[in-house]
């Protein structure tokens, strides 16, 4: 029986690779399908492309037909980790802007593969820098992830949000196995096909988080002010009445508030406010729908003569805010300009 299986490892290996890199390959081109084409959608088709790139050229026989095209597909494929932490961040984020910064991991795991091409002497310690910066990128992941499921109000997200915290999981194992595997040259029949099955489950959830609801995971571009869908039924009118109602009395100003405890203030289900909130007010996230009426007040606060010696520190603590830097960005971000030079531009003309 063993060695039944044995003889069966390679023709696994190679399905399964195969069917992974069909799974990528049919994800690439499904994003890039998507327009406008924008950022999310590049950065996941990179990903899918790179860990279908790996699933396939890593096999011995084709990485050695491959002959010198195999570097540059090499050097694709691993940076598919930093592609999928870079289409993570821009998924998440409404508001996602590519900033110089974020190009360092994806950066400096180029420089640490290219440096060994020169270099073979160095490839011991280029592999384990490349996993410390997966691994880092990883544990990034998981936490935006956490943080996502906590405000998105946006259904599909939060769905997929699901599959990435199953993902990132695999994907760790993968690389855990993968650079085990080659940093100590193990040579186990069972070994490649098993690497082949992470690869293969790792593409088909990916797969299945983007085929069925890319078009919610990728919406039009998110206009400067939210845009109400309407409230459906009485009954969504009603509740939506109720909110803007506890929203008026100030129930933002209650620091750490989530939207549970908001739920649980209007006696409905989470999701029920969720949707709500994203359907009925335009919002898709919790954090921007609190931030823009913690501004509204600080601007009124800003603006009034009465209140012009108060300090600023003052003023975004009573907003509910845990310190001066968030209610500083969330402020700059909406209106252009930092609350000590809005106050000073408003009074000035006042």
């Amino acid at each position: 029986m063993e060695e039944q299986a044995v003889s069966l490892a390679p023709l696994a290996d190679f399905v399964l690779r195969g069917g992974a890199g069909g799974v990528t390959l049919l994800m690439t081109g499904l994003l890039l399908a998507i327009r406008p084409i924008r950022e999310t959608a590049v950065f996941g088709a990179l990903f899918s492309l790179g860990a279908g790139i790996y699933a396939v050229a890593s096999l011995p026989p084709i990485y050695a037909a491959l002959g010198p095209a195999a570097i540059p597909l090499k050097l694709v494929a691993m940076l598919s980790p930093a592609f999928f932490w870079l289409f993570i961040m821009a998924l998440f984020d409404d508001e996602f802007a590519f900033r110089p910064w974020m190009a360092g991991p994806p950066a400096a795991i180029a420089v640490l593969f290219l440096v060994c091409l020169p270099l073979p002497a160095l490839e011991q310690a280029s592999k384990l820098g490349h996993v410390a910066i997966v691994l880092a990128l990883m544990v990034h992941i998981l936490r935006m992830t956490h943080r996502n499921l906590r405000d998105d109000l946006v259904a599909a997200r939060r769905q997929f949000t699901g599959i990435v915290a199953f993902l990132v999981p695999l994907v760790c194992l993968a690389i855990g196995v993968i650079e085990i595997y080659e940093l100590f040259d193990l040579r186990s029949t069972l070994a490649s096909p098993a690497i082949a099955l992470v690869l293969f489950v790792v593409s088909v959830a990916f797969g299945f988080g983007i085929a069925g609801i890319r078009k919610s995971l990728f919406p039009e571009p998110v206009a400067l002010a939210p845009q109400p869908n309407g409230a459906n039924t009485a009954a969504d009118r009603f509740d939506l009445a109720r909110l803007e109602k506890l929203m008026a009395d100030g129930v933002y100003l209650n620091p750490g508030l989530t939207i549970g405890e908001l739920a649980n203030r209007m006696n409905i289900p989470e999701h029920r406010l969720r949707r709500l909130i994203n359907k009925g007010l335009g919002y898709r996230n919790f954090a921007a729908f609190i931030n823009d009426h913690r501004i509204e007040e600080a601007k009124r606060r800003l603006s009034a003569p009465e209140t012009a010696h108060e300090q600023i520190t003052s003023i975004a603590f009573d907003l509910g805010y845990s310190s001066l830097a968030p209610f500083n960005r969330a402020f700059r971000e909406r209106i252009g300009m930092s609350p000590s030079q809005f106050r000073e531009k408003t009074l000035q003309t006042a």
